[in-house]
């Protein structure tokens, strides 16, 4: 590793880059691949970094700029993906190396978080990430759907109603923490060319969407797999949902991935999945819970700026946090709350009521997993007694990203 460096990628790298992401995750597609990189509408080739070896490109990982939602708050976050080495070079700690200055290219950048989806959580937990996301899977019959009246208000979407479906979905994810914000290229160039079956709901003013792909299985049944269901008020979700019960005498099936916190037990009549299991005989599965992405605390004193308000009674206590990667992390600090308002104080001590390590505290700040749970299992270590006052202050929604922005 002796002649080996590691710098910002130009333009002459493009060929290398698609050649080492189509070897590394076999995509046949190589000239798409090679266009995606020149023209991308969330990134462009500077945010990739490269490691040379004697002047070969050998691998490269992308540092997409994203900008989240995070407690009604617009937030830069930094997307790792395409992490790929030439298979003559792996096992060397060549992408070690890149996620290590991923991680301070980042920090320097300011971005208070990183977001990823593994291929092995084990893997990034070794650099700071923790797997923060999570959906419910649910393949139900449209016959066991509540058949809404709201539904006479949902109608086919028109073309010339693109910028009031941007609005609603803008609109709703300032309540979903994570969720990623959309720039106009991105809904020009890869949602509304994958936007099948568009329908909106419309009470004089549209309030909620829904899109879904229509497929037959091999039994020739028509199968429906929801691609997108926003709605910003209950009329308009109940209407969507209504809907899709009316679709009952053509569609055998209907597959949705649904936010963690949106569970279906009072849209549908009998609560359970289409193929349901009993793993007694009184319980029957509803849905499936699938892991999605990971979250890394970058720059926690930018972070710990974003916690302004919280739904817990007047109080203090104080977090010691130990990052292994960046020592700039290590910190103690007081957090206070008086009337509802959050206050951060950076201390010099390191002595603290609770102590954690980073990976942990990405669960806690973004709400994924109560403090007392993690507690229980001995990633907190402390006083037990003020854990009840921790799981107030860091309650919150839990994070989600829609399908569509996976990258």
């Amino acid at each position: 590793m002796k002649h080996m460096r590691i710098r910002q990628a130009k333009s002459i790298d493009i060929d290398d880059i698609a050649h080492i992401i189509s070897t590394s995750f076999l995509i046949a597609d190589y000239h798409g691949l090679r266009e995606n990189i020149i023209d991308n509408p969330r990134y462009n080739y500077k945010d990739i970094i490269v490691v040379e070896d004697s002047n070969e490109v050998i691998a490269c990982t992308k540092i997409m700029p994203l900008k989240i939602s995070f407690k009604g708050k617009v937030v830069d976050a930094g997307g790792i993906s395409a992490v790929a080495v030439l298979p003559e070079y792996r096992r060397r700690g060549i992408a070690d190396m890149m996620l290590k200055d991923a991680i301070k290219r980042m920090f320097t950048a300011n971005y208070p978080f990183s977001i990823l989806y593994p291929f092995q959580h084990r893997f990034y937990r070794k650099y700071g990430w923790e797997y923060i996301g999570m959906t419910l899977l649910y393949e139900i019959e449209p016959s066991n759907i509540t058949m809404f009246d709201e539904r006479i208000n949902v109608r086919r979407m028109k073309t010339s109603e693109r910028e009031k479906i941007k609005k609603v979905y803008a609109e709703r994810i300032k309540s979903i923490n994570f969720a990623l914000h959309r720039n106009d290229a991105f809904w020009t160039r890869v949602i509304f060319p994958n936007f099948p079956n568009p329908y909106v709901y419309d009470d004089g003013e549209v309030k909620g969407y829904l899109c879904f792909e229509m497929k037959k299985n091999e039994k020739n049944q028509v199968e429906i797999e929801i691609k997108e269901l926003i709605a910003l008020t209950p009329e308009a979700y109940r209407g969507l949902w209504g809907f899709l019960a009316s679709l009952a005498e053509q569609v055998v099936k209907i597959k949705y991935l649904a936010p963690p916190d949106e569970p279906l037990f009072n849209v549908l009549i009998e609560p359970r999945e289409i193929d349901f299991k009993r793993p007694f005989f009184e319980y029957k599965s509803v849905a499936s819970i699938c892991s999605t992405f990971m979250m890394r605390i970058i720059n926690l004193e930018e972070a710990l700026k974003l916690l302004t308000f919280a739904h817990a009674p007047d109080g203090e206590t104080t977090i010691s946090i130990k990052d292994e990667i960046l020592p700039e992390n290590n910190i103690t600090f007081k957090i206070s709350v008086q009337d509802k308002i959050v206050s951060i104080q950076k201390l010099s001590t390191q002595s603290a009521k609770f102590r954690m390590d980073i990976k942990t505290f990405a669960q806690v700040f973004s709400s994924f997993a109560k403090p007392s749970s993690l507690y229980n299992i001995g990633k907190i270590e402390g006083d037990q007694s003020a854990l009840k006052f921790l799981d107030a202050v860091f309650s919150d929604t839990l994070p989600f990203i829609f399908h569509f922005d996976i990258f």
